[in-house]
């Protein structure tokens, strides 16, 4: 009887162990493809920054080589019509940076208007609501009535979600 519970006892290990190893492998075989996973995703982010400094590269380039000589120029002019011929200049040149950009937010977003797009692109910038009414030249409660909106259009209302954070996911 010792015998044969010794027996089955031997048994049950051998069983316990060969589910052990059993599993030591399925666990190698997980790590392996999370290091390969984890591979991928460095160099997935890697690229994104390395586009990401293109982006801004392009970007101050642009505004060097397209605004600032014009915003010079504005500076030293005294005569209206020049002012407004340079103004006219820096705004198509402007608007030539960031077209992709506004392209991209109104493209998802089509029915806002522009003075919502405006707000929102001030919003992400992290500015006030005083501030915003201010460079508008607007009042506080027209800028609240634009962030309601917004979020409204956006699907955001009676949710706790961060306006500028949400905005700020979007690009």
């Amino acid at each position: 009887m010792e015998n044969r519970l010794l027996k089955n006892e031997i048994k049950k290990r051998r069983a316990l162990e060969s589910e052990l190893k059993r599993k030591k492998r399925e666990l190698e075989i997980k790590s392996h493809e999370l290091d390969e996973l984890n591979s991928a995703l460095r160099i997935l982010l890697k690229q994104r920054d390395e586009d990401k400094r293109e982006i801004e590269e392009k970007v101050v380039a642009n505004v060097k080589t397209l605004l600032v000589p014009c915003i010079e120029k504005l500076k030293r002019s005294s005569d209206d019509h020049t002012r407004k011929l340079h103004l006219s200049v820096l705004e198509s040149n402007l608007e030539k940076i960031i077209s992709p950009l506004s392209r991209r937010l109104c493209s998802q977003y089509l029915h806002m208007t522009p003075r919502e797009i405006q707000v929102s692109y001030f919003i992400r910038e992290g500015k006030t609501t005083k501030e915003i009414a201010e460079f508008m030249g607007v009042s506080h409660s027209a800028v609240d009535l634009h962030r309601y909106h917004i979020r409204g259009k956006l699907g955001l209302k009676n949710r706790k979600i961060s306006l500028r954070a949400y905005l700020l996911s979007l690009s």
